[in-house]
């Protein structure tokens, strides 16, 4: 009898821990809840914004989930306006439901809605001392320097003088005594001159300097000054310029807001992005090739917005 009655015991309390458990699952399935997820045929890829026309109906997670469901980006308004132009971290399949890990937001997270009307972002590759220590962030301002060669202008070959007017060319019969001038004819007025190329002005500086010079000299002396003017001369010096000023710095390595760039992951940087107009990164990029990738930022008071005629420097020049 005795046993019948513990027998009778144990099942029902295997039975009543197994409708405790049913009875939670059905609970659990019961309390839902609503996350963004992505349209069936639009996928997003890295550093592309999310617009809500690319969200699909919420999907309802389980609670049950566990993780997935605190992974997961709620379908909250408050959500929504965090997601708002975000940019994704990494691509994104069509169909997903969204996860925060998909964006970095740490970092920001924002960079193509961060770049003005009318600019561009240009990256910079720069070390701890082309970047000020590391010191230069997000929203900080900077002058972009470097040491280039740059193209000198040529210098006139020797050549004999010949009797002529003190400081003025030999006149050539059938030819203007200046580049650019028409010859007068017979009893004319001389026409006015013609506006003059730099290359004339170059030409003609050169034969006041040189009257005796023969017909291979000047054309030796044209050649040059046109490969000066084209910016490819034998002849260049080594300058350092300031290219640009007053340049606003979006974003360091990955972080574009001063509190991501403090992160461990991004204190130490490799590179630079800027705020430049088109032909501006037109100019960097060309400086980037003329000083082997290497061009230095100058970081800048937030308050001090002037803009300076600077020289180029050399050893002449210091």
């Amino acid at each position: 009898m005795n046993w019948k009655l513990i027998a009778a015991v144990i099942v029902g309390l295997i039975t009543g821990v197994l409708l405790y458990f049913w009875t939670e699952s059905v609970k659990n399935e019961q309390v839902a809840y609503a996350f963004m997820r992505l349209q069936p045929d639009r996928k997003v890829t890295r550093g592309q914004a999310i617009t809500p026309d690319m969200l699909a109906e919420p999907v309802m997670l389980p609670e049950s989930f566990g993780a997935l469901a605190k992974l997961a980006v709620p379908a909250a308004s408050a959500y929504q306006e965090w997601l708002k132009d975000r940019t994704a971290a990494s691509d994104i399949p069509a169909g997903s439901v969204l996860l925060f890990q998909y964006f970095d937001d740490t970092d920001g997270g924002r960079l193509t809605t961060m770049i003005a009307p009318g600019k561009r972002a240009l990256t910079l590759p720069v070390n701890a001392a082309a970047a000020v220590g590391h010191f230069v962030e997000p929203g900080s301002y900077v002058d972009i320097i470097g040491t280039v060669d740059e193209p000198v202008e040529p210098v006139a070959p020797a050549a004999a003088t010949q009797p002529g007017a003190p400081g003025q060319p030999a006149a050539v019969p059938g030819q203007p005594a200046v580049p650019g001038q028409a010859p007068a004819a017979a009893g004319q007025p001389p026409a006015p001159a013609q506006p003059q190329s730099p290359v004339e002005q170059m030409l003609k500086n050169y034969l006041t300097q040189y009257p005796g010079a023969d017909e291979n000299d000047v054309n030796a002396y044209r050649k040059q000054a046109q490969d000066y003017k084209l910016g490819i001369s034998s002849r260049t010096r080594v300058v350092t310029r300031t290219f640009l000023q007053n340049v606003k710095v979006l974003a360091v390595g990955a972080a574009t807001t001063a509190e991501g760039a403090v992160t461990k992951a991004n204190s130490t940087y490799n590179n630079v992005t800027v705020e430049v107009t088109p032909s501006e990164a037109e100019m960097l990029i060309f400086a980037m090739g003329q000083s082997n990738g290497s061009l230095n930022l100058v970081l800048r008071n937030p308050a001090d917005n002037t803009v300076e005629d600077l020289p180029s420097i050399n050893w002449t020049r210091m």
